[in-house]
């Protein structure tokens, strides 16, 4: 045995073969300038076609890394042969950066098709404003380009194209048409009923549209709802006849309601809002109560947070929002009034000691002595 080396034993690990390309990939971006140059020579002449296109993925994040140019030269370099693959990259920085070096490499056809149906809309706009660049296929990117590329397409084609988008689906695209077109409102007012024709008269209507958006507050279509609360804010941001859509069927159109009534105590008064907050009401809707009553003042923010702490579906909302309270805290100069005061004492009896503790200290001292009292 002696002059001889035992044999280590064969556990499996040191069978595997290591895979070396893609650990002198990751070096040619090291920050040592020797080590780069090293594994840069070495790598060149292992990157074939077959090669490139395993290695495309690790490449395109490393292209990220900010030594040089190198690597993303060589992707540039290398993209011709790999497109395919390239445009196809689950990476989605790699693979808008090789939409955007390609477009030279692209027909026509290939990027109109991409303009219109690439899942990702950033792609979509890339290769939409190439094409509008060279003025081509304008009229088939309106029809079915990322916003942004239609709203381009739009200003190209001009105000008798801008008439038939005043009710378009998108709100970019709406903004332009209303832009485009003398006097929006009077079209709105012409067009039939649909969601993009009540966003548009909300957009660009005056008071005397509130009744017409009032009708249609009792639409049986969720989305009609929504765009007439959304329209009356800014119509008729008084309107008496949004608040009750606070117990709506549809969530959408309830969050739209509180942005209506947000900073406008006048429309609901807290024992309405407070019953909304029993078990027997939707979620949604018992969130939309909540989230109003925080905003009237902040202890009476505090005291519906404590109510609801104990709730299985509001609590997580309640400590948050809690915790949010105790942080900013300091920055409270008000008291609650003295029956409020009382109320909040009460309720952090319940709570751990060290909670309570933090929100009693939190308390103004005159609104602590008046709790004690009560």
């Amino acid at each position: 045995m002696t002059g001889t080396c035992a044999r280590p034993p064969s556990n499996g690990w040191r069978t595997a073969p290591i895979p070396k390309l893609p650990l002198l990939l990751i070096r040619c971006v090291d920050w040592v300038r020797q080590v780069r140059e090293a594994a840069r020579a070495a790598v060149v002449s292992k990157l074939d076609n077959s090669a490139l296109r395993a290695m495309l993925p690790l490449i395109g994040i490393l292209r990220r890394r900010e030594v040089d140019d190198w690597m993303t030269t060589l992707l540039r370099d290398a993209l011709p042969s790999v497109l395919d693959a390239a445009l196809a990259l689950e990476d989605r920085e790699s693979r808008r950066w090789a939409h955007r070096e390609a477009l030279g490499l692209l027909s026509r056809e290939r990027l109109l098709e991409i303009a219109a149906t690439h899942p990702d809309f950033v792609v979509r706009a890339i290769c939409g404003d190439a094409l509008l660049d060279r003025g081509e296929c304008v009229s088939e990117l309106l029809a079915a380009g990322a916003p942004k590329v239609r709203v381009r397409a739009l200003t190209l084609l001009g105000p008798d194209a801008a008439v038939a988008h005043l009710a378009d689906r998108s709100a970019a695209v709406r903004a332009m048409a209303q832009v485009l077109v003398p006097d929006p409102a009077a079209h709105y007012r012409a067009l039939p009923v649909s969601f993009g024709t009540l966003a548009g008269l909300g957009e660009t209507g005056t008071a005397a549209d509130a009744a017409l958006l009032e009708r249609h507050l009792a639409d049986d279509r969720p989305r009609i709802r929504r765009a007439a609360v959304r329209g009356l804010r800014r119509v008729a941001p008084e309107s008496p006849s949004v608040p009750p859509l606070l117990t709506d069927p549809s969530p959408a159109v309830t969050r739209q309601v509180v942005t209506f009534l947000r900073g406008k105590p006048a429309l609901t008064d807290v024992p309405t809002l407070r019953a909304l907050l029993s078990p027997g009401h939707p979620i949604h809707t018992r969130r939309a109560a909540a989230a109003l009553l925080r905003d009237r003042d902040t202890w009476l923010r505090l005291h519906t947070d404590l109510t609801l702490l104990p709730d299985p579906d509001l609590a997580a909302d309640a400590h948050q929002d809690l915790h949010t309270w105790l942080h900013h805290s300091t920055a409270t100069y008000t008291t609650p009034p003295p029956a409020l005061a009382a109320e909040i004492t009460t309720l952090t009896t319940a709570l751990d000691p060290d909670l309570a503790r933090r929100i009693r200290f939190a308390l103004p001292k005159p609104a602590c002595r008046k709790g004690r009292h009560a």
